[in-house]
């Protein structure tokens, strides 16, 4: 959910387009929750072919709940022109079939009401030809989402979520510049695609604190850029405290423009994940990225990225096998291999983008030292007729675990059949459709299904099996006020 303005993101999961839905980067939990959302980079290669835009291979978003939030309108102009105040209200209506993520979906109509307002110093574009000294954002938005169902795990439930998020930036084009950020959820949706099937909601409070600073000599080729973060996870419910965590994150990159629309980048990331909440099996960790890339625009309607590394979850202080709190390979507790992937990007249409490609790359997980994803994904974007947009996302990600976390962690008697591994395909489909009929108004409709294929289950004290295979799919119809 955080924002980005200028040519470089800092890390994976640090920003996201302004204007992006809100998304927790790689937040901790157990029980299922309305929607999935992973907003992570591959290895982050920030590679662009023209000053002041960044790409990226991306490795999600996976969204059930697609759309924008703080959009911006023309804006009531402050303090002498000087800031821009941007008041909106969104809403929602639409059907959820399978709200909990569960086996056994419980099928509900869906109402989410959007307030979000920000306060912001004017864009470039309002200006003169020169870029401000100080550039900055303040946005804050409350949700409220009510269900409509007759099943009884989801009745005619009500959500409060919250988010605020904060930006600034310190001379912007220069030779050295500076990017601070703040980002904070309120949210009850589910921390990602790992689902634990025990048909709930995840009440969850967020928070990530990031700092930037880019340094290019003489405004010339070569850019260097050192960036910090600070993550914290908490759960609400002391049930999922064994999820609570706390992460920080420090990242060292190099890029140099080889030719007008070439560059080449090598970027060294660090970590630290720590599981803080009351015994948690997870032992702490601290993943390395190695990782070097090139993107180029091979035509004038054909670009490309190539990213390749080595990555290691160097897992430490990891409990003896007679603590049965890591079943499985307990050699192969630290994921070490190759990350990276690949991304085309066609041109064919003056408003039409479509980009297809490949990544690998692994993550922190609830159910096991860690997950790898391998990902193929084809997205599309175009500009149909003045401003009516359509998108379409399509995902699937082929899925590994390594060693798994012991049943009773989770409640559980044992996984099912007395596996020891899991590995999972998801297929995650996205379409939507968005209209302007005015510049302060958005209508739109959106359709999105996920499915989760795999043989991995669980099973309860009294022998009662919980698949963890699901199958979700959303209809919503929106309009948005922005000024």
């Amino acid at each position: 959910m955080a924002m980005t303005r200028g040519a470089i993101r800092p890390s994976p999961a640090e920003a996201a387009p302004r204007g992006a839905k809100p998304t927790p980067g790689l937040p901790r939990g157990r029980r299922a929750g309305l929607s999935a959302s992973l907003t992570l980079a591959a290895g982050l290669l920030a590679l662009t072919a023209g000053p002041a835009r960044a790409q990226y291979v991306t490795y999600g978003p996976f969204e059930v709940y697609p759309g924008q939030v703080f959009r911006e309108g023309p804006g009531i102009r402050v303090l002498r022109d000087g800031l821009v105040l941007h008041p909106g209200i969104a809403a929602e209506l639409g059907y959820d079939s399978n709200p909990l993520l569960a086996s056994k979906s419980a099928h509900s109509g869906v109402l989410r009401l959007r307030a979000h307002v920000d306060l912001a110093t004017l864009p470039p574009q309002r200006l003169d030809n020169t870029l401000p000294t100080v550039e900055f954002r303040v946005g804050a938005a409350i949700e409220y989402r009510q269900y409509f169902s007759t099943d009884y795990r989801v009745g005619n439930m009500a959500q409060v979520n919250a988010q605020s998020d904060a930006e600034l930036t310190l001379f912007r084009g220069r030779p050295l510049s500076l990017r601070a950020w703040n980002q904070f959820l309120v949210t009850n949706d589910a921390r990602n695609l790992e689902i634990a099937s025990n048909q709930t909601f995840a009440p969850r409070i967020f928070d990530r604190l990031g700092l930037l600073g880019t340094y290019r000599p003489g405004l010339g080729p070569l850019e260097i850029g050192l960036a910090e973060s600070f993550r914290v996870d908490h759960y609400v419910q002391t049930e999922l405290e064994r999820s609570r965590a706390l992460s920080n994150d420090i990242q060292l990159y190099g890029q140099l423009r080889v030719l007008p629309e070439t560059l080449v980048r090598l970027e060294v990331r660090s970590s630290y994940v720590s599981f803080y909440g009351s015994g948690s099996p997870l032992p702490p960790s601290a993943p390395l990225r190695v990782i070097a890339g090139a993107q180029s625009m091979l035509w004038r309607w054909l670009g490309a990225s190539l990213y390749l590394g080595y990555g290691n979850s160097l897992h430490h202080n990891v409990p003896p096998p007679a603590m049965v709190q890591l079943i499985g390979n307990l050699g192969g507790v630290s994921y070490s291999g190759f990350v990276g992937g690949l991304e085309a990007r066609l041109h064919l249409l003056s408003r039409m983008r479509l980009s297809a490609g490949y990544a690998r790359d692994f993550f922190d997980s609830i159910y096991a030292s860690y997950f790898v994803d391998d990902r193929l994904y084809v997205h599309y974007e175009h500009g149909l007729w003045r401003s009516l947009l359509v998108r379409a996302q399509f995902d699937t990600y082929f899925r590994g675990y390594g060693a798994l976390v012991a049943p009773p962690t989770f409640g559980y008697r044992a996984y099912r059949n007395g596996v020891t591994a899991r590995s999972d395909v998801l297929v995650a489909l996205t379409a939507e459709a968005t209209y302007r009929p005015l510049t302060f108004l958005e209508v739109g409709a959106s359709y999105s299904v996920l499915d989760n294929e795999t043989d991995f289950g669980f099973v309860d004290g009294t022998g009662t099996r919980n698949d963890a295979a699901f199958a979700k799919h959303v209809l919503l119809f929106k309009a948005d006020l922005a000024y």
